[in-house]
């Protein structure tokens, strides 16, 4: 009996033979490396793929982009290809001998589709094949040992719903992509990428741009007091935020009479500082992102670490650790790496009662760490990333913080002052995660006590505008709109970088991107919002559970995308205008003479000259790195039919 393992990349399908094999394989070549070895008596080919190595395209004749064509194309069935031709072709050498396949790739839908289109080349060659799953959320020894000794069906429901997202996202992709473009006589690699997550989402960074811009500030003052006795206090005006100066002044003015603070309370209370719930996709790009990492890149190396047996698997919903994941030996795993010490500390422990998270679900735990690791061996940000997973797995079974709170209130001059105060009695699980806390002694107070008011002081500030979103915190967003999937928001983030709509670590919306979504909001019905990308995004699990068929949905898809077809073709004359005079109003006019970035030249809206300098130099803005440096003038405007835009000298000034 023969039994062929598929992995889904080949670190994984190396993985697998070490540990099924004792590392006793062999490698053979039939254009790509496969791993060898007998175990029970039973003869074992192990083979790794690349992701998917079969991809869908549509026929020759949908090939050319004429408008004409696009009604077509709705309703075009897309032909799988091989596109590892290598693999491909081992596969079906491998399938005459093989007695059993077993389905070893990621436990989730793109792992279970790309499984199910290896089972299928092997079907080409020989019928009959017996395939098992092996489920696992780590590669670790003892979860794939058990993973083969508890085998299930392949999911035939779970791979369609891919098959399904792949067919629809193509389809929508494709036919808006081409319209758009073609109405703006934007070609070849200026192409205007449309998409049905990736359009939402950029609506969500436009939202976010046009917030800032509507935002007026608007003016409020702060009264403080500086009160001397055994200790110097701060302590700030009952009223927070005073919106009328004159308020502001008086109430200065009452305290600065007085020439005695007196407590008129003080409370002190032990309380518990809450750890951090276990880390699902979400949370753990979000909290990647704040460490300078791109979602995508720190998604990869996650799934690098997966691979190679050091963390459990990234694509996760979950929050909370299931009852089957023994806290002391994950740590006992932990011994022989370099954060042993603190493993010894939380090994001590006589009990381990793990945080929880909001979101409990059966597919995988938790992201956690499967296996010591050392600095020297994990260069640079793949260190940074296991450490993270490593402290924040110690944050969620350490004990909790115990912290003291106290607050006093002061009459100064009738009016009312406040002072808080937290001090860290015990850091519990803040020793392992975040920033080391500061320690804030709490005085000691009693109602009575008098103090010397050393100056009162009224500070003017502004509110603020909303932040432009991170990376991580647009995935939050993301996630709360219901766009995309755990597996699939990263990347929908990093192609809205590459289409050139967004730069910056705070995404910045570009001319482009602002152009594409607002043209969309105005004249491309649902295609902007987030409701028919959830609709879809529910009808894919529902044929994922069983209860809707792949062929009702791509049905229900393609009536969706003909209707906003239909209705951006009735307005393709305003989506043109739309978009040629928005992106007119920013073009890049090439290098900056002062830091050799890229230099923007940008119209103001109002077709006013702002106060701001003609040239702004900001620093480096896009996700690449690269600097922008900004140039706003209302005479140098350039045409739209511009190919290469030229530099207007009156508008631009060096130095």
């Amino acid at each position: 009996m023969r039994r062929l393992v598929i992995a889904e990349k080949g670190s994984a399908a190396l993985r697998l033979a070490v540990v099924l094999s004792g590392g006793t394989f062999k490698r053979r070549r039939i254009g790509v490396t496969v791993f060898e070895f007998s175990r029970d008596g039973i003869d074992h080919s192990v083979i790794g793929l690349r992701g998917h190595i079969v991809e869908l395209d549509y026929p020759e004749a949908f090939r050319g982009w004429e408008l004409a064509n696009l009604d077509a194309l709705v309703g075009a069935e897309p032909l799988e290809k091989v596109s590892e031709p290598l693999i491909g072709d081992a596969l079906r050498a491998l399938a005459a001998d093989t007695d059993e396949a077993w389905v070893c790739t990621d436990f989730d839908r793109e792992g279970e589709l790309i499984g199910v289109e290896a089972l299928r080349l092997l079907g080409q060659v020989r019928s009959g094949i017996t395939a098992k799953r092996a489920r696992f959320s780590a590669l670790a020894r003892a979860d794939i040992e058990d993973a083969f000794s508890h085998p299930a069906p392949v999911d035939e429901a779970l791979a369609a719903s891919a098959r399904a997202r792949e067919e629809i996202d193509l389809a929508w992709g494709a036919v808006l992509t081409r319209f758009l473009s073609l109405a703006c006589g934007r070609r070849g690699r200026d192409f205007l990428s449309v998409g049905r997550v990736q359009t939402p989402t950029l609506a969500l960074l436009v939202e976010r741009e046009r917030e800032i811009e509507a935002f007026v500030p608007v003016p409020y003052w702060v009264v403080t007091a500086r009160l001397e006795g055994e200790t110097t206090i701060t302590a700030t005006h009952g009223t927070d935020r005073f919106w009328r100066r004159d308020e502001a002044d008086a109430a200065q003015g009452r305290a600065e009479l007085a020439e005695t603070a007196y407590v008129t309370e003080f409370a002190a209370r032990s309380v518990e500082g809450h750890r951090p719930p276990p880390f699902n996709t979400t949370m753990f790009l979000a909290e990647a992102t704040r460490l300078g990492l791109a979602a995508a890149r720190a998604m990869q190396i996650a799934e690098d670490l997966y691979r190679r047996g050091l963390i459990s698997y990234p694509r996760t919903d979950n929050t909370v650790y299931p009852p089957s994941l023994n806290v002391r030996s994950a740590l006992e795993r932990l011994r022989e790496s370099d954060l042993a010490a603190e493993v010894a500390e939380l090994l001590a422990l006589e009990s381990f009662h793990p945080s929880r998270g909001p979101i409990q679900a059966t597919d995988h735990p938790p992201i956690y760490p499967t296996a010591g690791a050392r600095h020297e061996a994990l260069k640079g940000d793949a260190w940074r990333v296991y450490e993270l997973v490593v402290r924040r797995f110690f944050a969620t079974v350490a004990p909790l913080a115990q912290e003291r709170d106290a607050v006093a209130e002061f009459d100064i001059g009738g009016e009312s002052f406040f002072a808080r105060w937290r001090d860290l009695v015990d850091p519990g699980w803040r020793k392992y995660y975040g920033a080391a806390p500061g320690r804030t002694s709490v005085p000691t107070l009693a109602v009575g006590d008098q103090l010397r008011p050393a100056e009162i002081t009224n500070e003017r500030r502004e509110t603020e505008p909303p932040s432009r979103y991170s990376q991580g915190e647009l995935i939050e967003a993301m996630e709360a709109k219901g766009l995309g999937t755990k597996s699939t928001r990263h990347e929908i983030v990093q192609k809205v970088y590459d289409r050139g709509y967004a730069e910056g670590r705070r995404m910045r919306v570009t001319a482009a991107g602002r152009a594409v979504a607002e043209a969309l909001e105005a004249y491309g019905g649902a295609v902007a919002g987030a409701e028919m990308t959830a609709t879809l995004e529910s009808a894919m699990d529902r044929i994922a559970s069983g209860e809707r068929s792949a062929a009702d949905v791509l049905k229900e898809s393609r009536t969706l995308l003909a209707a906003v077809l239909t209705e951006m073709r009735g307005h393709e004359a305003g989506i043109a205008r739309w978009v040629r005079t928005a992106m007119a109003d920013e073009v890049e006019v090439g290098p900056c003479e002062k830091c050799a970035g890229t230099m923007v030249l940008r119209r103001a809206r109002n077709g006013d000259v702002p106060e701001l300098p003609p040239l702004a130099h900001v620093g480096p803005r896009r996700a690449d790195g690269r600097s922008v440096c900004t140039v706003r003038s209302p005479q140098a405007r350039p045409s739209p039919s511009w190919d290469r835009p030229r530099l207007v000298r009156d508008a631009v000034v060096l130095g």
